[in-house]
Order: structure tokens, then C-alpha cells, then sequence
């Protein structure tokens, strides 16, 4: 009778032994995760635009420059609101990253060809079109 609890124990133990032997497949690769801060995913990436838009150096350079701008601009703001208490309502939130977004835009049109201004319009968009129901069909074009 002892036979059978030892024989029971010994599969046991030689499944868990099999099950933490390292395997010869490799594992699927998993989706690049990108850490952000708390206010969400980090903004335009001048290295992903550089690539996107085809800059040149001193486009590059130009491009960074006001994208540190209007980032500082807009974190000096978000500081001010917090530090008063304040919290904007979405629609004024909504208006102040459109008019930061036109802004940004009319300062790049002396440094970026229409091509990339289009381009950089169309980075730009939020996804899905800013529809606030993200599994919703796209509305219905009309002619």
C-alpha cells in the first residue's frame, strides 16, 4: 500500500521538475510597452517625427525647439492649476490644446513644407477620429 502514495509523489515531483525546465522554443515576442507619466501617453517624439516628417537637421532641431516650448508652456499651466486648486472643465481643456495645436502649427510653417505640415496635422488628430465611443463605427459619409 505504501507503493502507491510513493509512486504518486514521484509524478508529482517529476511533472514540477518538468515544468520549470527551461524550453527550447522561444517565447512569442510581446507588444514594446511604452511607460508614460500620469497625464498620459509623452507627446510628439521629435525622434518619431524626425523619421515621420523626413527632417533635416536643422528642421529637427527647429521642430524640438518648439515642441520644448509649448511643453514647458503647458506644464507651467497644469503647475498653476494645481497649485491654485483649480481644475479647468473638458470643454476649456478641449479649447486650450486646440488653440496650443494652432499655435504650435503657425510657428512651424516657416520651418516645415506644406507636405509636412499635413503630415504633422494628421499625427496630430486624436485616435479614432476623437469620437468619444471608440467601438463606434465611423460616422456615415454623406454626398
Amino acid at each position: 500500500m505504501k507503493t502507491l502514495p510513493t509512486t504518486l509523489f514521484a509524478m508529482c515531483f517529476a511533472a514540477a521538475a518538468a515544468a520549470q525546465a527551461p524550453s527550447d522554443q522561444t517565447a512569442p515576442p510581446t507588444a514594446q510597452h511604452v511607460p508614460h507619466g500620469p497625464h498620459g501617453p509623452p507627446g510628439l517624439d521629435i525622434d518619431r517625427l524626425t523619421v515621420l516628417l523626413d527632417l533635416d537637421p536643422y528642421q529637427k532641431h527647429q521642430v524640438a525647439e518648439v515642441l520644448d516650448i509649448q511643453r514647458n508652456a503647458m506644464r507651467a499651466e497644469r503647475q498653476a492649476n494645481e497649485v491654485s486648486g483649480t481644475r479647468p472643465n473638458f470643454a476649456d481643456m478641449q479649447a486650450r490644446r486646440v488653440e496650443a495645436q494652432q499655435q504650435m502649427i503657425t510657428k512651424l510653417t516657416g520651418i516645415l513644407s506644406d507636405a509636412q505640415i499635413t503630415k504633422l496635422k494628421v499625427l496630430m488628430e486624436p485616435p479614432n477620429g476623437g469620437r468619444g465611443n471608440r467601438g463606434a463605427p465611423p460616422p456615415a459619409a454623406t454626398n
